[in-house]
């Protein structure tokens, strides 16, 4: 019988606060009613696969944690079961960092984050891919830093997957992140040359993507499903409110 890996992509559903360039908030909660509701939806969902996910990672920013708190939930699984990781933070633009007072963007630290009640949240898992703290503006190491390119999130979110599966030990991955990582992760595993061979496309809100291996050979990654929203409520279920990196609408150009 031939064993296979999983991992699943997710966006999270209705934000509280609607992300607004150069105004922020930058971190909202998910919508207290509609949000909520349809991360109950994505969690059920993922609780239903065939081979549903082993390992939860998310990004630390609220929207995702709030929804990976949610789909552990849905896994029976409460106790160190989020993996926190600041390779799958939002993209670090100068227009979407910033706060409603000016300042930028500093993401919770996990202390911060249990302190808010995501108690399931794994204390001692380390990011395998921590957001750089010295000033250099000119990198190619693929760590996460404030103000990355679109050319560079590329390479950090190459950078971020390949550690995330190599740590995996091949048990199937649910990632909870934003569409501009989340897209980048996916064109990684989908390995096309160029971005006009691509199938990767604008992702709406809870839509969750889908790649398979089979674990004992190097055949490559597989794309079964695609920013799937069918499990969502309401008039979501058709794939609202997408987005895409600029460099997928423009459909052009070398994947790095």
């Amino acid at each position: 019988m031939t064993i296979q890996q999983h991992i699943y992509f997710v966006r999270y559903g209705l934000t509280k606060y609607p992300l607004v360039e150069d105004l922020g908030p930058y971190d909202s909660p998910l919508h207290p009613i509609h949000g909520y509701e349809q991360g109950i939806a994505i969690a059920r969902r993922l609780a239903s696969m065939a081979c549903p996910p082993d390992i939860v990672y998310s990004s630390s920013l609220h929207r995702a944690v709030g929804t990976s708190q949610l789909i552990v939930h849905a896994l029976g699984r409460t106790e160190n079961s989020i993996r926190i990781e600041d390779g799958l933070v939002e993209w670090l633009t100068p227009s979407l960092t910033v706060e409603p007072d000016g300042s930028r963007l500093e993401p919770r630290t996990v202390e911060m984050l249990v302190d808010m009640t995501y108690t399931e949240i794994d204390r001692s898992y380390r990011s395998v891919n921590p957001i750089a703290t010295d000033t250099c503006i000119e990198r190619d190491d693929g760590a996460p830093y404030f103000f990355e390119s679109e050319e560079y999130l590329l390479r950090r979110a190459r950078v971020t997957m390949e550690r995330i599966i190599e740590n995996a030990d091949g048990k199937n991955i649910c990632i909870v992140s934003h569409t501009p990582c989340a897209q980048a992760m996916a064109l990684y595993l989908e390995g096309a040359t160029s971005l006009g061979e691509s199938k990767i496309g604008p992702w709406p809100l809870g839509g969750i993507t889908m790649f398979v291996r089979d674990a004992d050979n190097d055949d490559g990654w597989k794309l079964e499903m695609y920013a799937d929203t069918s499990h969502m409520p309401g008039d979501y279920k058709n794939g609202l409110k997408a987005w895409s990196l600029p460099c997928l609408t423009k459909n052009e150009g070398q994947i790095l």
